[in-house]
């Protein structure tokens, strides 16, 4: 058996370096030549109208999204790590009983009851 592997490597090493094939064939590649070509004019200034209000729809959807990124991520945190509610925003476990659904139970004891006693 280990005759017939040599034999056959032989084979293909004696193939591949006599028989030429497409995938080693070069090219000789020309030399580039490089024409100093000017830019073409600036197209001309165009009055824009109409359409001024996309700029502030735009910030007002990011202003929004912003938003509901920073009160989620908020919530993960006081839900899941021991800083509580620091910005005082209650919910349930917080400021009222816990629901029996899907709600997040946060996983440190409430150490303080932050309503305000009447005088």
């Amino acid at each position: 058996m280990k005759k017939q592997i040599s034999a056959a490597l032989a084979a293909v090493v004696i193939t591949t370096t006599t028989i030429p094939s497409q995938s080693f064939a070069t090219v000789a590649v020309p030399p580039l030549v490089i024409v100093a070509v000017p830019p073409p004019p600036p197209p001309p200034s165009m009055a824009h109208g109409g359409s001024g209000g996309a700029g502030g729809a735009g910030a007002a959807a990011g202003g929004i999204i912003g938003i509901a990124a920073f009160l989620a991520g908020y919530d993960l945190i006081r839900r899941t790590t021991c800083s509580g509610d620091f910005l005082y925003l209650g919910g349930p476990g917080f400021t009222e009983p816990m629901p029996n659904g899907n709600v997040m139970i946060p996983q440190c004891p409430l150490l303080h009851n932050f309503k305000h006693k009447r005088r």
